[in-house]
C-alpha cells in the first residue's frame, strides 16, 4: 500500500488519472492481480493497494515498482507519505488470488 498526499486541485480527479496513468505500467509486472484507490479529499490523502499473486511476485516487481511510484508522485505534484507491503490475511467479497474468472 503506498500513501501520497497532496495540496492539487480536484484531488479526486487527480488521484483517478494518477491510477489511469499507472494501471498500463503495473499490468506489465508478472504477478499483479489488481488495485484499489481510496481518496480521502478533506486530507487530500490517496492509499493505492496493489494486489499480488505471492510474496515472490511482490519482491520481483519492487525495484520497477518504486521507480515508476515516484515518476508518478513527481509528475501529480504530491508527496509519497509510506509505502509498505501488507499481507492479506482475511478477504470477502473478491476472489481468491491466482482464481481470475475467464
Amino acid at each position: 500500500m503506498t500513501t501520497v498526499k497532496g495540496d492539487v486541485p480536484d484531488f479526486a480527479f487527480g488521484a483517478t488519472s494518477a491510477g489511469d496513468a499507472l494501471l498500463p505500467w503495473i499490468r506489465e509486472f508478472e504477478g499483479y492481480e489488481g488495485m484499489i484507490v481510496m481518496i480521502d479529499e478533506e486530507t487530500r490523502t490517496a492509499r493505492f493497494i496493489t494486489f499480488w499473486e505471492d510474496e515472490d511476485a511482490l519482491k520481483r516487481s519492487a525495484k520497477g515498482r518504486k521507480e515508476v511510484r515516484e515518476q508518478l508522485a513527481k509528475t501529480a505534484g504530491v508527496e509519497i507519505e509510506s509505502s509498505q507491503p501488507y499481507r492479506v490475511q482475511l478477504l470477502d467479497g473478491f476472489q481468491e488470488p491466482g482464481a481470475r474468472g475467464t
